[in-house]
C-alpha cells in the first residue's frame, strides 16, 4: 500500500480538485480540529452546569435535584435536531450548515445565561441543543469527505475523544466560577467560545460535499427537475426509490465509490425549490433505523454513555455531602480524572481499531466494517471493574481518589468504544453516512436524556453498588453478545439487508 495513503494525503482513484486530494495535510488537520472543537463546545455547553446546581436551583426556586433534568433537555435537542441539519448539509453543503448552526446558537447562549426561571431555562436548553446538534452528526461526514479509509478510524477517535472529554473539563470552569461570581457568567463563557466557533469555521473550514459530474448515461431525461450543476434527479417521479436517490447524493463524498470520477465540490440543490424532495431526505434517518447493525450498535452506544453521564451525576452531588465535603473548586478539577482517562481511551478506539483492521484486511484481502469490532472486546472487562470501583467507593464510603479511578476507568472505556462503534455506524453504510450518523446521535442524546431522571434515585433506593454493578454487568455483557454476533454473522445480515458489503 503506498506509505502516502497510510499518511492520508492523496487517493490516485479520485479526482486532483476531490477535497481528499485538493486539501493539504495540514489544512485538514485543521479542519479536524475545528471539527472536533465544534464537537466538544456542544458537550461543554452541556455540561457546564455540572458545579452549579446548588446556585441554579435557589436561583430558579427549585430543589438542586432537579437542575440534573436540564442535561438531559439539552441532550434531548441535540437528539432531535440532526433531523433538520442532516438534510441541510446534503443539499446545501457541509459549509453552510456549520456557518449557520453556529449563528444561531448565539442567540440560545444568551437565552440561558438571562432565564429568569426553570422553565425558560429548561426551554433555553432544549432550543440549545437543537441549534448546536449539527457539530455531533455533520463533521463525522466531513471527515468521511476529506480522508481515506486507512486513517478514518484515528481521525474519528480525535473528534470522538473531544465529545467525551467536555463533560470532563467544562465542571473545572463550573466550579472556578460559581465560587466566586454568578453562575450567569457560565454561559458568557460559552459565548465567548461559541463566537470563537463561528470564526473558526468561517476562516477555517472550507466546502467539502462532493457533486459527481453526471455521465453519458446519467444525463437527466427529458422532465427531471435539475438546477444548475446538480446532478440529482427529481424526486418527484414517485417511482424512483428514496434510497437509490439517497446514496447517488451521498456517495459523491465517499473516497473510492462509484461517483468517483470528475466532479466539483458545491451545494447539490437547494431545498425550497424542491421541498417536496426535501422532506423526503428529511425522513431518510427514520429510514436508516431499519438497518440492523447501525440501530443496535447506535442503542447500545447510547446506553454506555448514558452511564459515563450518571457517573458525573452522581459524583457532584455526592461529594458536596459528608464524609467528602468538597469545596467548588476541588469538585470541578476532580471532574479532570474522566477527561484524563478519555483522552488516554483514543489511542485505544482510534489507533489499535485502524490497526486491527489493516491487519485483518491484510489477512483476509477484503476490508469490512466487522473487523474494527475486535479492538472493543478487550475493552470490555475493564467497564466492569470501573463501575464496581464507583459503587463500592459509595457504598463504602471509601477516599474519593476511588471514585476518580473507577470513573476514568469508565471514560476510558467510553472514549475507546466511541472510536470504534462511531467509525463502525460510518463504515456500515457510507454512501449514507450522514443517516447513520443521525441514528448514533440520536439513541446517544435519547439515553442521556433519560438517565438523570432516575439515575440518583435508583442509587438511593437500590443502592449505588447494585446500580453500577449492574450497569457493568450490562455494557460488557451486552457488548461483548453485540461484537461476536457482529464478527461471525455482520456481512451477512448487512447483504441480507441490501446494505453496502465491500469497502
Amino acid at each position: 500500500m503506498p506509505s502516502s495513503l497510510l499518511r492520508d494525503d492523496r487517493d490516485p482513484a479520485l479526482p486532483p480538485n476531490h477535497p481528499v486530494n485538493a486539501l493539504s495535510p495540514l489544512r485538514k488537520l485543521l479542519i479536524l480540529m475545528t471539527l472536533s472543537y465544534s464537537g466538544f463546545l456542544a458537550n461543554f455547553s452541556v455540561a457546564i452546569i455540572q458545579c452549579g446546581f446548588g446556585p441554579l436551583g435557589k436561583a430558579f426556586g427549585v430543589p438542586p435535584g432537579d437542575i440534573p433534568h436540564t442535561i438531559g433537555y439539552n441532550l434531548l435537542g441535540l437528539a432531535v435536531g440532526p433531523l433538520l441539519w442532516n438534510p441541510l448539509s446534503k443539499t446545501i453543503g457541509r459549509r453552510p450548515v456549520y456557518l449557520l448552526g453556529s449563528t444561531l446558537f448565539l442567540p440560545c447562549v444568551i437565552w440561558m445565561a438571562l432565564s429568569n426561571s426553570y422553565a425558560c431555562f429548561s426551554a433555553a436548553r432544549v432550543v440549545a441543543g437543537l441549534c448546536s446538534s449539527f457539530s455531533q452528526t455533520v463533521p463525522p461526514a466531513t471527515v468521511a469527505d476529506i480522508y481515506v479509509k486507512e486513517v478514518r478510524g484515528s481521525k474519528m477517535s480525535m473528534f470522538g475523544t473531544a465529545v467525551v472529554v467536555a463533560p470532563a473539563v467544562a465542571p473545572v470552569f463550573s466550579g472556578l466560577i460559581v465560587n466566586s461570581l454568578s453562575w450567569r457568567i457560565l454561559f458568557w463563557l460559552v459565548l465567548a467560545l461559541a463566537g470563537l466557533q463561528l470564526v473558526l469555521f468561517f476562516f477555517v473550514v472550507p466546502e467539502t460535499l462532493w457533486i459527481p459530474t453526471p455521465t453519458v448515461d446519467e444525463a437527466p431525461s427529458p422532465g427531471t427537475a435539475v438546477k444548475g450543476n446538480s446532478p440529482t434527479p427529481s424526486m418527484l417521479d414517485t417511482a424512483k426509490p428514496i434510497a437509490c436517490e439517497e446514496e447517488h447524493l451521498e456517495m459523491a463524498s465517499v473516497p473510492g465509490g462509484q461517483a468517483a470520477g470528475a466532479g466539483h465540490v458545491g451545494a447539490a440543490w437547494m431545498p425550497w425549490r424542491r421541498p417536496v424532495e426535501f422532506l423526503r431526505v428529511c425522513f431518510s434517518p427514520v429510514a436508516m433505523v431499519r438497518f440492523i447493525p447501525t440501530t443496535l450498535v447506535s442503542i447500545y452506544y447510547g446506553s454506555i454513555f448514558a452511564w459515563s453521564v450518571g457517573i458525573t451525576i452522581v459524583m457532584p452531588q455526592k461529594f458536596e455531602e459528608a464524609p467528602y465535603n468538597f469545596e467548588l473548586i476541588p469538585l470541578g478539577c476532580a471532574f479532570l480524572a474522566f477527561g484524563i482517562g478519555g483522552i488516554l481511551g483514543k489511542w485505544s478506539g482510534g489507533i489499535v481499531g485502524d490497526k486491527v483492521v489493516r491487519h485483518m484486511h491484510a489477512r483476509a484481502g477484503t476490508r469490512q466494517p466487522e473487523q474494527r469490532l475486535w479492538a472493543l472486546l478487550p475493552i470490555l472487562p475493564f467497564m466492569v471493574v470501573g463501575c464496581a470501583i464507583v459503587g463500592v467507593t459509595l457504598k463504602q464510603e471509601l477516599h474519593w481518589i476511588a471514585y476518580l479511578i473507577g470513573g476514568g476507568l469508565f471514560f476510558f472505556c467510553l472514549s475507546a468504544a466511541t472510536g470504534i462503534l462511531q467509525t463502525y455506524v460510518l463504515e456500515c453504510y457510507l454512501p449514507r453516512s450522514m443517516d447513520t450518523q443521525a441514528v448514533f446521535v440520536f439513541f446517544k442524546c435519547i439515553w442521556g436524556f433519560v438517565i438523570p431522571q432516575f439515575v440518583t434515585l435508583w442509587g438511593e433506593e437500590r443502592g449505588y453498588l447494585e446500580e453500577y454493578i449492574v450497569q457493568g454487568v450490562l455494557s460488557a455483557g451486552v457488548g461483548a453478545l453485540l461484537c461476536v454476533s457482529l464478527i461471525l454473522k455482520g456481512r451477512s445480515l448487512r447483504e441480507w439487508q441490501g446494505m453496502p458489503v465491500s469497502q
